[in-house]
């Protein structure tokens, strides 16, 4: 049994490994793709943080008060203009980006504040469609806002009865945790995603390639067991996805710090220790058998490699759906029957183990269920090959 099977795995590693070309797309192409992807996203973003950050605002005013105009310029980097200075109309200045804000107080504002003989007008313009003009507007409304309340305090005879009470905050939080919120709200989606992506690329044409061919027929009239075929087809495609999945995921270690740096987060993998990243790889393992053991029976089913990749679709979409979905959940699941799900199961685990949030029990059943469900996935691919209107269907 085992020497038989070994050939078949054999066979389908070697098919893949000899061909300059399929080593290229994938084991490299797709990890080195994915580093330069996530690298310049992070990176444009990076510089355009970095830009709106160094940004200084450009606002027209009219009849702003002194001591308002002290606050701005202490606080904020920014050009105050007089709107009586401008040639244009400042509404297409706004438009067209050439200034952020423009604040115009009614006439003799700061001496009816100051009289308290009446209640005032300041109307700010901004152009929310200008990213500038957008966050120049709100520094400058904070800004105004603690004017407001400065001018409310000097009113009181007794400053203390507007103080109703103070109020201080502390972040109790545990550093990894926070750090690994970041990892598990990307990685987990992605490293499924790779899995079925590495899977797709070399499935179809493994069982419907040869169907294709007329190849799979010398294969399966020799004494070899279709058990040992079956098994030789779902654990080289494993091995050859998981490398492939593997490749991507080295690729988004390698971008990550960039893309969680855009969040704030100082996070890096050095937060995982041995045991993480072996709890990590038999998720990895035991999901991609599962994957594969699917993708056989698609392959198997279908009478070309066009036909089965078409098939293969939907399963993929769906995987993608339930990684998008558990990046928006607000904690990671411990009940049993969550991790008996097929792919949902492991992004779960995935999320859990990234924040420190896992059991050991829901790590054994993910593998062991994967298991059984590719056990499940070979008996039928058993029967399938035992079937010649399946396997010979035109």
């Amino acid at each position: 049994m085992f020497s038989n099977m070994w050939n078949v795995f054999k066979k389908e590693v070697y098919r893949v490994l000899s061909d300059r070309r399929l080593i290229i797309t994938v084991f490299l192409v797709p990890g080195l793709t994915i580093y330069l992807m996530y690298s310049l996203i992070g990176d444009v973003v990076s510089d355009q943080a970095e830009e709106i950050e160094q940004h200084k605002t450009i606002l027209y005013q009219e009849n702003m008060p002194s001591d308002l105009r002290g606050l701005l310029n202490a606080q904020l980097n920014i050009d105050i203009l007089n709107l009586a200075d401008l040639e244009e109309e400042y509404d297409e200045l706004l438009l067209e980006g050439e200034i952020d804000v423009v604040l115009v107080f009614d006439d003799e504002f700061y001496q009816i504040i100051t009289d308290q003989s009446g209640v005032p007008m300041l109307e700010a313009y901004y152009n929310d469609a200008k990213q500038n003009s957008a966050i120049s507007y709100a520094r400058i409304t904070n800004v105004i806002n603690q004017y407001r309340e400065e001018i409310i305090v000097n009113r009181l005879s007794d400053p203390s009865d507007y103080m109703v009470f103070d109020f201080d905050s502390q972040i109790v939080t545990d550093e990894q945790s926070a750090a690994g919120q970041g990892v598990a709200s990307i990685l987990p989606m992605l490293i499924v995603i790779f899995l079925f992506a590495g899977a797709m690329s070399i499935g179809p044409d493994a069982i419907a390639g040869e169907k294709e061919r007329g190849t799979i027929a010398t294969l399966l009239v020799t004494p070899i067991k279709r058990r040992d075929i079956a098994l030789g087809k779902v654990f080289s495609l494993a091995i050859l996805s998981l490398a492939s999945a593997l490749s991507s995921f080295v690729g988004v270690l390698l971008s990550l710090p960039k893309l969680l740096q855009l969040e704030g987060s100082n996070a890096t993998m050095d937060i995982y220790g041995i045991t993480d990243y072996a709890a990590i790889l038999l998720v990895l393992m035991s999901t991609v058998l599962f994957i594969t053991g699917l993708i056989a029976i698609i392959s198997a089913y279908a009478k070309t490699i066009k036909e089965a990749s078409m098939l293969i679709m939907p399963f993929y979409f769906i995987a993608i759906i339930v990684g998008i979905l558990n990046s928006f959940n607000a904690g990671v699941s411990q009940e049993t029957i969550v991790h008996l799900i097929p792919i949902y199961g492991p992004i779960n685990l995935l999320a859990g183990i990234f924040t420190f949030d896992y059991l050991t029990v829901n790590l054994i059943i993910v593998v062991v269920s994967s298991i059984l469900y590719t056990a499940l996935f070979i008996y039928i691919l058993n029967m399938m090959f035992k079937s010649e209107k399946i396997m010979f269907q035109k």
